[in-house]
């Protein structure tokens, strides 16, 4: 009876020794996902399974043949491993040979092991060239005799198998009568052409391809191309490029599945000047495109190298002081073109040197001082400009900010005596009130809903929580630039909210990397992000300072401008804050704590109504 999977469990020690791995220490995760820089896998005896402390990938034997191979099922990966370690008398016999020779897809290709090469490599790569010419194989897969002679590639008649050289007079072998590579017993795959990769020029790119097949089909159609012969091979590339002095113009061609994305997205997460090509015209890889339509493969990656080039950074050379003042120039009639963004306040427009630039803004307040009515009377007055405005809300409905801004509406425009008109957030959304309100309060409150909608196709909502982070608030001004075509101004409330980066920092270490994060999106989109964040309970009977917001992490630092808004008199021997919560309307004030390129002025006083979330200035 053949062995099952607990019979062979055991031997994922004799596949970590294969791969060179020393299962009594730490060694490099082979996830293939997970590019790990500090070794974060081991071995569990106990279990029989490698496990990451970073990434927590958990594999058995089998999952890691599924994944070396390109496997489907366990079953596969259970016979594999039958041919590799099971014992002699229970192998499943070998199946007749075949002679027919065709071309097979990747994803049925289970490399096997074979014993080391039979003599000198150098002297079985040049008999097995010398043969070439007795198998139609080459041709089958798109190549000329030509790029044959060129590359030595060879026919094993003995093992009925191509041969490909590679790095250190290495081979990779395909049999052309069955489905599979044979791969050396306890060796990695070598790579294809990796001296193309360190040796890369500044204008001639060098492609990166998942299979020497791949690569040859590049290097059939006149472009340079090193192949690394299977997704495993990722950290060595990885280790290659980390060489080089600086980036240079490599385009990644991986194959159309998903093994294919993770080592192209894991390749690029590490060093983002590498280019990544579009899918091939045909099929699910290079090769397959060029047999099947050889004109289009060339036109395609003579697109995919220069849009390369055009993906390169510029040379360093042309970064200094010097060099730079073209674009400066270009980026101040930009600037013309776009004037600051008002705040809906005068003064405080005046404050802030013109309103609104791009930039991340942060606006900081003890609990219920109206931090985020304020923010909001702000975003409606920039939503009457026609500018867009994507308020992520982490704590409150999308509703509830509607409502408020439809109540404020209902305040502003009542002319009564005692704005006895007006409505509260509550008398918007508690839809039992209404059939109670006269005609000139229902007549009132659609006056009010029609001037919000007004403007309100300028305002958009993302509700949020605690598990929100900012993968998700940047994947969603992408996708509001990419649908609208317009960019955004950022209303994010509040800070403290969006989830860690890393849930082993402290609160601290989080909000420095989130603030540090939204002000990259600043820069990376041009846009204006105002950010709200809390106070300390510390801070709550003090005057509003820098203080404040350290205590909260480094939100003094990367922010362009901090604003910080606090009830008249705070700080004083006096100063009651539940007090000052109590009066109808409040006097607030707000202070500019920082700003990187204007002066800081004198605190703009406020009136703040808070049954109608309405800010007045004096």
């Amino acid at each position: 009876m053949a062995e099952n999977f607990d019979d062979l469990r055991p031997h994922i020690l004799d596949y970590l020794y294969d791969r060179g791995i020393n299962p009594a220490k730490r060694f490099h995760c082979l996830n293939p996902t997970h590019l790990d820089r500090n070794p974060s896998m081991g071995y569990d005896s106990k279990r029989y399974k490698v496990h990451c402390f970073a990434c927590q990938a958990d594999y058995d034997l089998f999952d890691l043949l599924m994944l070396d191979n390109h496997l489907a099922s366990s079953g596969e990966a259970l016979a594999l491993a039958r041919e590799k370690w099971g014992r002699p008398d229970r192998r499943p016999p070998a199946p007749a040979a075949s002679h027919s020779v065709s071309v097979p897809r990747k994803q049925d290709q289970a490399p096997q092991p074979t014993p080391s090469l039979p003599e000198d490599h150098a002297a079985y790569i040049a008999r097995c060239a010398a043969d070439a010419g007795k198998t139609n194989y080459f041709t089958q897969r798109g190549l000329s005799p030509e790029t044959v002679s060129r590359f030595s590639l060879g026919y094993d008649q003995e093992r009925e198998c191509v041969v490909l050289p590679c790095e250190k007079s290495r081979v990779v072998r395909r049999e052309v009568g069955e489905k599979r590579y044979l791969n050396e017993k306890g060796q990695p795959s070598p790579l294809f052409q990796p001296e193309l990769l360190t040796a890369c020029g500044e204008d001639t790119p060098v492609f990166l391809a998942e299979g020497t097949f791949d690569a040859l089909s590049a290097e059939e159609l006149g472009f340079r191309c090193a192949g690394m012969n299977g997704a495993g091979n990722r950290e060595k590339i990885a280790a290659l490029l980390r060489t080089l002095p600086g980036p240079v113009p490599i385009a990644l061609v991986p194959d159309n599945d998903e093994a294919g994305n993770a080592w192209a997205e894991a390749l690029t997460a590490e060093f983002p000047w590498l280019y990544r090509c579009d899918p091939v015209p045909v099929g699910k890889d290079l090769n397959e495109s060029l047999t099947a339509d050889r004109d289009a493969t060339a036109s395609f990656l003579r697109a995919q190298a220069d849009a390369c080039l055009a993906h390169m950074p510029p040379p360093y050379k042309t970064l200094c002081a010097a060099g730079q003042m073209d674009a400066l120039d270009a980026y101040i009639v930009r600037q013309a073109q776009r004037p600051p963004l008002s705040t809906g306040f005068p003064t405080l427009d005046k404050a802030l040197d013109g309103g609104f630039y791009d930039g991340l803004y942060v606006l900081g307040a003890v609990s219920s001082l109206g931090k985020t009515a304020f923010c909001m009377q702000m975003a409606d007055a920039l939503a009457r400009q026609r500018r867009d405005v994507l308020v992520f809300s982490l704590e409150m409905t999308a509703f509830e900010l509607m409502a408020r801004s439809i109540s404020r509406e209902s305040f502003l425009s009542d002319t009564s005596r005692g704005r006895t008109l007006a409505k509260t957030v509550r008398g918007v959304l508690d839809g039992r009130r209404y059939r109670f309100y006269t005609p000139q309060e229902q007549a009132h409150l659609a006056a009010a809903k029609d001037t919000y909608a007004a403007y309100g196709n300028h305002l958009w909502f993302r509700e949020g929580d605690h598990e929100t982070g900012l993968a998700y608030i940047s994947g969603e001004i992408a996708r509001h630039i990419a649908q609208t075509g317009v960019t955004p101004v950022v209303l994010i409330d509040y800070l403290q909210i969006i989830a860690p980066v890393d849930v082993h920092f402290t609160d601290k270490q989080n909000l420095d990397r989130i603030v540090c994060a939204l002000k990259k999106l600043s820069r990376t989109y041009s846009l204006t992000i105002l950010a709200i964040s809390s106070f300390n309970r510390e801070n709550y009977n003090l005057e509003v300072s820098m203080s404040a917001f350290k205590e909260s992490g480094g939100i003094d630092y990367s922010a362009d401008v901090l604003l910080g808004l606090q009830a008249r008199g705070a700080g004083s021997r006096s100063f009651n804050l539940d007090e000052e919560k109590r009066k109808d309307p409040r006097e607030l004030e707000l202070k500019i704590l920082k700003n990187r390129s204007a002066a800081l002025g004198d605190p703009v006083p406020f009136r703040y109504y808070p049954a109608f979330s309405c800010f007045q200035e004096g």
